[in-house]
């Protein structure tokens, strides 16, 4: 049986919750770590301005960069998450950085109804963030969930990329990206992109190179 965050027995409850804090304030630290020796270059930010929510749309291998280079989330934020219970350090992580709400779901995991509430939180005005390529696969191929909320909520997407000066890949199946420590990191913001029934599938294909460092 695999236990979620919605199933776990009265008796686990306790080493979930030593596990989940321990984990998330690992990977919070760790984050810290990377922005404190690396150098950090932000582009595009004009973008961020000129809407008053989004939806971030990064890949699953850059999803570690994310977090490294967004220290804290000022504005109401809701974020799908993958319920598994493996996960509970990473939900834990998710709040000490500031993001208000958890819509928890995934593939086989309640993912329709989880997407049903991002996209009301979006119609209110929080922004979100995704990897429309998670959580298992295939590697940067874009599955329509970004695409509806797009265009469901009418809140624009704003594709990230990432560049390292010098980096490492965990052996994971979307190889994460992790910055060697002194590299610079340049984040990327790309124009928003407003998905309509006229440009759904165009905007599809530009998602994805949008996603994608300029440099590979």
């Amino acid at each position: 049986m695999s236990y979620t965050v919605h199933n776990i027995p009265f008796w686990l409850r306790p080493f979930v919750f030593i596990f989940s804090w321990i984990g998330g304030f690992f990977f919070y630290f760790l984050n810290a770590f990377f922005r404190l020796v690396c150098r950090i270059e932000y582009e595009g930010k004009e973008h961020l301005d000129s809407c008053p929510n989004h939806i971030f749309s990064v890949w699953h291998d850059s999803v570690n960069l994310f977090f490294i280079v967004h220290k804290y989330f000022h504005k109401p934020n809701i974020f799908i998450t993958f319920p598994l219970l493996y996960m509970t350090p990473i939900h834990v992580m998710k709040k000490l950085v500031g993001v208000k709400e958890l819509a928890f779901g995934g593939s086989g995991y309640g993912g329709k109804a989880a997407l049903e509430k991002v996209i009301n939180r979006l119609k209110q005005g929080w922004s979100t963030f995704i990897t429309p390529d998670g959580p298992y696969g295939p590697l940067k191929h874009i599955k329509k969930g970004v695409l509806l909320m797009s265009y469901h909520s009418k809140t624009p997407i704003i594709p990230i990329s990432f560049h390292l000066s010098k980096e490492y890949r965990i052996p994971t199946w979307d190889r994460k990206r992790y910055p060697i420590p002194f590299c610079k990191i340049t984040v990327i913001y790309r124009a928003p992109i407003w998905v309509t029934d006229e440009n759904f599938d165009h905007y599809r294909s530009i998602l994805k190179s949008e996603m994608n460092d300029l440099k590979e």
